[in-house]
């Protein structure tokens, strides 16, 4: 077990905020210290099959909000997994890094409630706004950290993006993604996803990886759309103190 102090989370959510990571051998009656953890908020993840501490957690007024999944492709036949017309139509986005303006899109994109699926747009004691400035502070944090920012365009048109950054193994790890809302009802989650395994390949990582939460249904059959495999899954458990 690793109980850890997410101070960045602070001015993200206006809460004190401990993240705890459990491992697959923990033993139960070890949940107990953090029964009652110095923060307003916490979070913890549960290795897959550990339904004996969901339980526990249960018991400690712990609740249950959604489950990450994990993926990686391996950057080999690319697009083979995609159906002839959504090939063709993933062909011909192309991607670039985002610049000073299109950042300024992406901000009023996400305040505008890009995304509504994550653990805190659905806490009814935070909000979509609140989400979105988080996710803004994300991205500013990761790219101060070397991350790049993409567009993704089709005709014309920027319909998406993705957050990524290549780690000191060359693997190439996708923070987040997503359609814009004009186009959230266009068919192109996949092809937005295909892209980030382009972008992987063509930078030259030897893998890429990502996740998502099972709350998103759409970027599920997306990612598997695109070639991604799932690796390994945690659930996710909140309480506010």
């Amino acid at each position: 077990m690793k109980i850890i102090d997410a101070t960045w989370e602070l001015p993200n959510l206006g809460v004190v905020t401990k993240e705890v990571n459990l491992d697959a051998d923990d033993a139960v009656e070890s949940l107990e210290q953090i029964r009652n953890l110095d923060c307003e908020y916490s979070v913890v993840r549960v290795p897959a099959a550990r339904v004996d501490l969901m339980f526990k957690l249960d018991d400690l007024g712990y609740r249950f909000i959604e489950t990450i999944i994990h993926v990686q492709h391996d950057l080999k036949n690319i697009g083979s997994t995609l159906s002839p017309v959504t090939k063709r139509i993933a062909e011909s986005i192309t991607y670039a890094e985002m610049n000073e303006e299109d950042l300024a899109e992406l901000c009023d994109q996400l305040k505008a409630g890009m995304f509504d699926t994550d653990r805190i747009s659905l806490d009814p004691m935070f909000s979509q706004d609140i989400a979105a400035k988080r996710y803004i502070k994300w991205i500013k944090d990761e790219v101060a950290r070397g991350g790049k920012v993409f567009k993704c365009v089709l005709k014309g048109k920027t319909f998406g993006y993705f957050l990524s950054r290549i780690n000191d193994e060359n693997i190439n790890c996708v923070y987040h993604i997503g359609t814009y809302k004009e186009f959230v009802h266009a068919g192109l989650g996949v092809c937005l996803v295909h892209t980030t395994v382009r972008q992987a390949f063509e930078a030259g990582a030897k893998r890429t990886i990502g996740g998502f939460s099972s709350n998103n249904v759409p970027s599920t059959k997306a990612n598997l759309s695109a070639g991604y495999q799932i690796t390994a899954m945690q659930y996710v458990y909140i309480k506010h103190h």
